[in-house]
């Protein structure tokens, strides 16, 4: 590799952030965008009525800070950088934000509550609002090329590592940086990216969201005002892509290969969820509704449940016996419980009280998982066996929501409408959602989130 290419990684990445505009985006690149930014915001209220979501904006909240920023759902405003830890913290509590390959988790949650903070302050329109998510969200996929999957694979938890270089991006094209000052805000925000796997099924995991939204909050703020970094801090022995990726050097190469010219969020796409629990456990579940439905197959009727899977997606699901309502969103076991027992999966299943039922113990118990490394990604195979001694099986590549299998328009604003419900009156709900779907057309982000910061 020539020493030009390498000292100009992250210069092409600032220059992408600074020179992309709205006009240039592909429409169906605008389009996705809104569906994902009207998703994630709607999940943030499921995270209102949350503890962690008490524990986290009481802690804002005793802290201070300048009023400029929305807390949605609380009625109160603090600083741009602690609202987007908050309401960051909150989006991904239930575990329903969206997900993609493209940035090894889940790309939204970290970059809208960093717009939505600073778009408040800085009275951002919506199509500015947009344009900042879709520079946001390519330097993701740039910044996932750059490390590989081997990132993930180490125990670095995406969502709060490379969703720091997003919500970084993100901010710093809102307050209209220039490429030097952009290169400043990714130097900051790479000495802020942090989250590790281990905590999945604990308050800690949805924290890594919010605090990388604040995390590029801060670093974009600071840049603006003129607070430095390493100009090159992708490309350097030590910098992001070298001791990120902890598996050789970085791609530097790949990292900006068709930058500007290929939009990864239309050629990788999102997945939306239907069940607030992880990504991988959303095919089983979705097998398992469909075998107990076509075949009217009753708990009582079932001798043993087996589940294939992937070695990513069994090394995800942490818990094979959980104990707590977080814990059962990361366990391939509970989740096929609570489908074979109810015939949906759903946010009120996601308690303490809920995984230590009896009934969903025993149910549980009969639950077996296998890896078989023909399973595609996100894939499952399941297997029922009844006690009279029939069997059943079926294989799904990927779940609903997902890409290959998209959910309808119809379905997610039904999502939004049943996640805003729980904090928002239903005439706040509409007008919120018809904000949301005509997003470009917003003239002031104020207006939104004088909205959707006031509970019932």
């Amino acid at each position: 590799m020539t020493e030009d290419v390498k000292s100009q990684t992250t210069e092409k990445l600032a220059r992408f952030i600074v020179e992309t505009k709205f006009e240039q985006m592909p429409s169906q690149a605008v389009e996705t965008a809104k569906r994902a930014m009207r998703d994630c915001l709607g999940v943030v209220f499921t995270g209102v009525v949350t503890h962690e979501g008490e524990l986290i904006t009481e802690f804002v909240r005793e802290l201070g800070g300048n009023p400029v920023a929305a807390v949605i759902g609380k009625g109160f405003r603090t600083s741009a950088p602690l609202a987007a830890l908050a309401n960051g913290t909150m989006a991904h509590a239930e575990d329903f934000d969206d997900w993609t390959f493209a940035t090894l988790g889940h790309p939204t949650v970290p970059m809208l509550p960093a717009i939505l903070a600073l778009g408040e302050q800085r009275k951002a329109t919506g199509k500015e609002a947009i344009e900042a998510y879709i520079a946001g969200f390519e330097t993701q996929c740039a910044t996932v090329r750059g490390v590989s999957a081997s990132h993930y694979m180490r125990g670095w938890h995406a969502t709060g590592t490379i969703g720091t270089i997003g919500a970084a991006a993100a901010v710093a094209k809102l307050l209209k940086l220039d490429v030097q000052q952009t290169r400043m805000a990714l130097g900051i925000a790479a000495s802020q990216a942090c989250g590790l796997r281990q905590n999945f099924g604990t308050m800690t995991k949805p924290f890594h969201a919010g605090n990388a939204a604040r995390n590029g909050v801060m670093a974009a703020m600071l840049a603006k005002r003129g607070f430095t970094a390493h100009p090159d801090i992708m490309e350097e022995r030590f910098g992001f892509f070298n001791v990120y990726k902890g598996n050789g050097q970085g791609e530097l190469e790949q990292a900006t290969d068709g930058l500007g010219e290929n939009f990864s969020i239309l050629t990788f796409g999102i997945a939306f969820k239907l069940y607030p629990s992880c990504g991988e456990t959303h095919a089983a579940i979705d097998l398992v509704l469909d075998l107990t439905k076509k075949h009217n197959i009753s708990p009582q009727d079932v001798e043993s449940i087996e589940v294939a899977v992937d070695e990513l997606t069994s090394g995800v699901n942490l818990y094979t016996d959980p104990k707590r309502g977080l814990e059962g969103k990361f366990s391939l076991e509970y989740c096929m419980t609570r489908a074979l027992l109810d015939g949906c999966v759903s946010l009120e299943h996601f308690t303490d009280e809920k995984v230590n039922e009896p009934k969903t113990q025993q149910i549980i118990k009969k639950m077996k998982r296998r890896i078989d490394p023909n399973i595609p990604p996100l894939g499952a195979s399941v297997t029922v066996k009844l006690t009279d001694g029939r069997e059943f099986s079926q294989q799904a590549d990927a779940p609903k929501g997902s890409p290959q299998s998209p959910p309808t328009n119809e379905e997610l604003v039904s999502k939004y409408k049943d996640c805003a419900q729980l904090v928002l009156p239903l005439k706040d709900v509409e007008r919120s959602l018809h904000l949301m779907e005509n997003l470009e057309e917003l003239k002031d982000l104020t207006e939104l989130l004088e909205i959707v910061i006031r509970p019932k």
